[in-house]
C-alpha cells in the first residue's frame, strides 16, 4: 500500500469519530477570540498524544507541536474554530444551542480535519521528518484572532504554512487550489457612490 493510500485509509478508520466531533463543536459554537468549550473539545480529542501543547493568553488559541524522530522543515497546519453571529434555522439534530451562533462557515469542521490531521500524524511519528504545528485559531471572523498568535510566537521558526476551507462546490476527495492567497477575509469598508442624473 502506498503512503498516500495508508494515510487516507487511517482517516477514513477516525471519520466517524471526527464527525462526532464537528457534530459536538457546531451544537455550540462560540464568537470571538474566548472559546473555551471548543477549546476545551479539542484539548480533550488531542489528549494522549505525543504533542507539545501551548495555550494561548490574549485568546483561546492552541498550539500543539508534534516533533519527529528526525530533523527536518517546520510545518505550519492551521485551523480556525469560531462561529458566526447569527441564528440557525434548521432542523438538524446537531443544531446550535447558543442562540444568535451558528458554525455557518465551516470552522467546525476545519478544527474536526485539524485534529484528525495531528491524529493521523501522531500515529506516524517514528517515520516524521521535522515538526508540524497544528494551530487552532479562535477568532478569525474580524477579530484578529492570527495577529493575536503570531504575536505570541504560533509562527515562528516555520517553513511553511497551510490552511484550507471546505465548499459544497467540490465532491469528497477533490482539492481545489492555485497559485499565491487563495483565502479570503472577513472585513469592513466604506464605499462613496457617485452619479449623475440619467433620465429626465
Amino acid at each position: 500500500m502506498t503512503e498516500q493510500n495508508e494515510l487516507l485509509k487511517a482517516a477514513r478508520e477516525i471519520q466517524p469519530e471526527l464527525v462526532e466531533l464537528r457534530r459536538l463543536i457546531h451544537r455550540e459554537p462560540e464568537l470571538g477570540l474566548s472559546l473555551p468549550a471548543t477549546r476545551e473539545k479539542v484539548l480533550a480529542s488531542l489528549e494522549g498524544l505525543p504533542l507539545d501543547i501551548v495555550l494561548h493568553e490574549k485568546t483561546s488559541g492552541i498550539v500543539a507541536t508534534l516533533r519527529g524522530r528526525r530533523s527536518g522543515r517546520k510545518v505550519l497546519l492551521r485551523g480556525d474554530m469560531d462561529a458566526l453571529p447569527m441564528p440557525e434555522d434548521t432542523d438538524l439534530p446537531f443544531r446550535s444551542t447558543n442562540e444568535g451562533a451558528m458554525h455557518a462557515c465551516g470552522h467546525d469542521a476545519h478544527t474536526a480535519m485539524l485534529v484528525g490531521a495531528a491524529r493521523v500524524l501522531a500515529a506516524r511519528r517514528e517515520s516524521l521528518e521535522g515538526e508540524v504545528v497544528f494551530m487552532f485559531q479562535p477568532g478569525e471572523e474580524g477579530f484578529h484572532g492570527a495577529r493575536y498568535m503570531i504575536e505570541e510566537g504560533a509562527i515562528e521558526g516555520c517553513d511553511a504554512a497551510f490552511a484550507l476551507h471546505i465548499t459544497p462546490l467540490l465532491p469528497p476527495g477533490i482539492i481545489a487550489t492555485r497559485a499565491g492567497a487563495a483565502l479570503a477575509s472577513a472585513d469592513f469598508f466604506e464605499m462613496t457612490v457617485r452619479d449623475r442624473p440619467c433620465c429626465h
